[in-house]
């Protein structure tokens, strides 16, 4: 067969400077200066809060101050919840969380680039050279790690979920670490197995059992579809099994000892089940609208890759990157219902396949994409910045009373270091284009370069100008206050509880860590409490409160931001009928 042959770009390294400042820009921004956020993010840090002001049965069954969530694994939470123990004198209990979180996301990126490294070094990957006078495998291999990165970075629906207080950065980290382990596999098989196998027991803990039997899927077919991983398939597929199974029995087994602890694990088996129920028509639809733009750029040039690797899918490279890619959005398709977090796996092994198809960009595809993340993002930067200055000036009128609806009666103060660093980000995007389009050797990370710089400049401009804003929006932080006043000017005392009554969990545990309110947990079949927490949505928030007999309301209250939601305060009276706890319902 004729040797694979790099023709139109070159194997030039990528400053290390550039690719690290470049993976800061893109990860820190997000998880500094704010509060959590709803919906996802404060859901996902009422679990870790929970964790570390609870005991050891809040680290076995996640819930948010007692209300059970038995759709997410422990992992990702223990680690949020361990770190923020250890540093949350220093840090703060949100920054301390959003700290591991953040950690998570570089380990995934750090394991994503030493992945596509050691399968880029391997002969079969690298260009023809009779002469000896192109880049060494050395060189080569850096140069498309550097490349798989750049797209992940660019790839669309990874950037909101990366900086959210929820399981998916840890995901993100297990994809990574099961892409690692199978690569270091083929020359270290009982290390590579073993990190493999951690892998799988981690997704397992993390996002449940069919994201770990995708996983599992992808390292029992590798044997089959690639020589390579035959010749060392027994010996790694001994060592992964040997460490999926003493990694992830532990948390069932300990889950068996007591009776909450099987309930919660029942609960955990039905949502696995119902995950798992599909496809549906529904979710086929949904996969169909949103995979075009959450897996753009990545997915146009990982077919390309596809096409022109035919006949040599058999290549490490190509088989394992196609695989894991085949097998996430299998399982994203099996999901009874459509949403990011099922689509978000599969971004990683998708990006690198892409890495191994851009050296056979031809010149022309390259300059196409060049100018369309020039075009794209330059006009979004402008949008960005003249709604911010709309908004700031109240000039052009329509505009700023579009913006001005994103948070009613807010306007941002002490906004000089945001148009400072704004200014910083766009000076840095403008020169970037400027050395694109100067006469520059074709490198072969040049076509991914302005698309990820793209990514990151909107990213940095939504962080810095708009944060306020955004955080305004989706805080509950002042509300929280009214909460707490309330509650205490209504004589509670240190032995009440507070029951809800269709709170949702973003709410729940942004009034748990703002207001610090003793939430009764759904568990406690016998608790009388004297408070009861009910939030109204829709149009029912919008009328006047139900009367409630043996409970006098205190207070109501709303984000200026959303008419439709409402929460009103009651505190029970002395002809509260028995039994009026019970109606507590577990929120969304």
């Amino acid at each position: 067969m004729r040797p694979f042959i790099v023709t139109e770009l070159q194997a030039g390294k990528l400053p290390r400077w550039g690719l690290l400042l470049v993976c800061a820009l893109y990860a820190v921004p997000g998880f500094v200066a704010r509060d959590p956020w709803r919906k996802l993010d404060a859901a996902g840090f009422g679990i870790a809060l929970t964790m570390m002001r609870g005991d050891s049965a809040d680290w076995l069954m996640p819930n948010i101050a007692g209300q059970p969530v038995v759709g997410e694994g422990p992992l990702p939470f223990w680690i949020a919840a361990a770190f923020g123990r250890a540093t949350h004198s220093l840090l703060g209990e949100h920054a301390a969380v959003r700290a591991a979180v953040l950690a998570m996301l570089a380990i995934g990126l750090v394991l994503v680039w030493y992945a596509i490294y050691a399968l880029a070094r391997r002969q079969g990957v690298q260009p023809s050279d009779p002469f000896g006078a192109s880049a060494s495998r050395t060189d080569y291999g850096r140069a498309i790690a550097d490349t798989g990165l750049l797209v992940l970075m660019a790839t669309f629906g990874l950037l909101l979920r990366m900086h959210e207080t929820t399981a998916e950065p840890a995901q993100f980290a297990w994809i990574a670490l099961f892409l690692f382990g199978c690569a270091q596999a083929l020359e270290r098989p009982a290390i590579g197995g073993a990190l493999a196998g951690a892998a799988i027991a981690a997704s397992l803990l993390t996002r449940g059992i069919g994201h770990a039997g995708a996983l599992l899927v992808v390292l029992v077919a590798l044997p089959l579809a690639s020589r390579s991983f035959r010749l060392i398939g027994r010996r790694m597929l001994v060592f992964a099994a040997g460490s999926a199974v003493l990694l992830a029995l532990p948390w069932p087994l300990a889950l068996l000892n007591s009776l909450p602890g099987r309930e919660h694990l029942a609960g955990w088996l039905a949502w696995n089940r119902e995950a798992l129920s599909g496809p549906t028509l529904d979710a086929i639809g949904y996969f169909a609208q949103t995979a075009p733009w959450f897996y753009w750029p990545a997915w146009p040039v990982a077919l390309w890759a596809a096409y022109r690797w035919r006949g040599r899918w058999g290549e490490p490279a190509v088989a394992l990157s196609a695989l894991a890619t085949l097998a996430l959005g299998l399982r994203a398709l099996l999901a009874p219902n459509g949403a990011e977090g099922w689509l978000l796996p599969a971004t990683v092994p998708l990006a690198m396949l892409a890495a191994v198809g851009v050296p056979t960009l031809r010149r022309g595809i390259v300059n196409l994409i060049d100018w369309f993340a020039v075009t794209s993002f330059t006009l979004f930067s402008i949008v960005i910045w003249a709604y911010w200055i709309a908004l700031m000036t109240g000039f052009p009128p329509r505009m700023a009373f579009r913006m001005r609806q994103i948070a009613p009666g807010f306007l941002p103060e002490g906004v000089f270091g945001e148009v400072v660093l704004g200014i910083a980000a766009t000076a840095a995007w403008l020169l970037l284009v400027r050395w694109r389009v100067s006469r520059q050797p074709p490198m072969i990370w040049r076509p991914m370069v302005l698309s990820c710089g793209g990514v990151v400049l909107a990213w940095f401009l939504l962080m810095t100008l708009w944060l306020p804003v955004f955080n305004e929006r989706n805080t509950y932080r002042d509300l929280s206050a009214e909460l707490r006043a309330a509650y205490d000017a209504g004589d509670a005392n240190a032995a009440d509880c507070v029951v809800t009554d269709n709170v949702e969990r973003a709410a729940r545990a942004s009034f748990y860590y703002f207001a610090q309110l003793p939430f009764a947990a759904f568990a406690e079949p016998g608790a009388r409490c004297r408070w009861l927490l009910v939030q109204d949505n829709g149009p029912t928030a919008r009328t006047s409160a139900d009367a409630r007999p043996g409970w006098q309301l205190l207070w109501e209250g709303r984000r200026r931001s959303d008419r439709d939601e409402r929460f009103r305060l009651y505190r029970r009276g002395d002809d509260a009928p028995a039994g009026a706890e019970g109606i507590r319902r577990p929120a969304r």
